[in-house]
């Protein structure tokens, strides 16, 4: 079971089930192995981030260090049983989740409270796939090879993902032909105007083509996540546009939720979820992440909201209400460039930035706040990763 054989049943203890071990699923495990039997079910044994895609795309070695943990890396997932499938039903009334493992067979999963983080499938980076190791390291050579060999790339849309891509393309390949496409008049829809202005100046310095009020006709999946050549049509009345490779990041996201009863979610598939993060209708079922409708940006995916998830399920089990609210923020914040030679530019939510040098991220950020404060510690020995389909394990 991603290399925890030593976990056992603590059967005083409720059980939570978790599905979903991406960045905020790991949080909420980590979080809560203390008082609780925790269960998760991921796609991939090992911790895929979807964030900073464009360092992903042109720095892969760097990104690996951060951002591709096996999740038995982790030291406070030891107490955590990890299942490596997905899960294709949910039957809240007798509270037991049906799992496909990864080798095809099924498993039953009983739980006393369930926190949903399966995410969204977006582009090439976020998919629902159950992959093994191999798997993801195959997939992340590949899409790297094919940047390196694109000579006139086009990046459709304008929010972080592809203003990170068209930025560290340009910056890393002066070479390459690199031009973005989005329909409004600025880049990061959702971010303060002072954010959006200061990236459109870096877009243009690195040498990327902007090209604003460009609407790209709506294609298929497929063709989203093939990231090969072709063309793209605008509805917006421009020329069509044939690259060596396009990359789609237009934010047309489909969440991975088609296992959930119908009456957690809403029109567009996403889960309805109240202040406390708790799925509307459900007391002991919660949602956390871009699959959970908490507000228009469904920012629960950053904002430390695993904080409200795991305080007031610890609430609930203590015989209380779970009282503590997710406020999400007016505009997204954070980095979107990623680190660059002259350090990791942070935007507020005011419009204010400020930058930390690199030395700092290296040796500060990264290794202490983030990897042992946030997330308690990653083992640097990460050739364990052992995967169970959980069928030597009490369902």
């Amino acid at each position: 079971m991603l290399g925890f054989q030593g976990v056992k049943k603590r059967s005083k203890l409720p059980t939570v089930l978790i599905i979903g071990m991406g960045d905020t699923g790991v949080l909420v495990a980590a979080h809560l192995r203390r008082n609780c039997q925790v269960v998760a079910v991921t796609t991939r044994p090992v911790l895929l981030s979807g964030q900073e895609l464009g360092k992903r795309l042109t720095d892969l070695a760097y990104w690996k260090k951060s951002y591709l943990t096996p999740l038995d890396a982790f030291r406070k997932l030891d107490d955590v049983e990890c299942i490596h499938g997905k899960v294709i039903a949910v039957n809240t009334e007798e509270q037991v989740a049906s799992v496909e493992c990864n080798d095809k067979s099924t498993r039953s999963v009983c739980w006393d409270y369930l926190v949903i983080a399966s995410g969204i499938s977006n582009g090439f980076w976020r998919t629902a796939r159950v992959e093994s190791v191999e798997d993801v390291e195959f997939d992340l050579e590949r899409q790297t090879s094919t940047i390196m060999s694109a000579k006139r790339v086009a990046v459709i849309g304008g929010g972080p993902s592809g203003t990170s891509v068209a930025f560290n393309v340009a910056s890393r390949f002066p070479d390459k032909d690199v031009t973005l496409f989005f329909s409004g008049e600025e880049v990061l829809p959702g971010y303060h105007p002072k954010t959006r202005a200061y990236h459109m100046n870096r877009l243009g310095e690195a040498g990327v083509i902007v090209k604003p009020g460009h609407r790209a006709v709506n294609s298929t999946d497929e063709v989203r996540t093939a990231l090969k050549g072709g063309t793209v049509a605008f509805s917006s009345g421009q020329p069509d546009y044939s690259g060596d490779l396009l990359i789609w990041a237009t934010g047309a996201v489909h969440p991975n939720t088609a296992f959930l009863p119908p009456d957690m979610l809403d029109e567009a598939g996403f889960i309805k979820t109240d202040t406390t993060m708790t799925v509307v209708g459900y007391s002991n079922v919660f949602a956390i992440g871009d699959a959970a409708a908490t507000d228009p940006l469904r920012s629960s995916a950053r904002n430390w909201a695993y904080r409200i998830v795991c305080r007031n399920i610890n609430a609930l089990i203590q015989g209380k209400f779970p009282a503590h609210r997710f406020q999400p923020p007016g505009s997204r914040w954070g980095s979107v460039l990623g680190l660059q030679s002259n350090g990791l530019t942070l935007h507020q939510q005011n419009g204010r930035r400020h930058r930390l040098p690199v030395w700092f991220v290296q040796l500060i950020l990264w290794p202490w706040i983030v990897t042992r404060g946030i997330y308690g510690g990653i083992r640097k020995d990460t050739s364990r990763h052992q995967v169970s389909n959980g069928l030597n394990n009490d369902g």
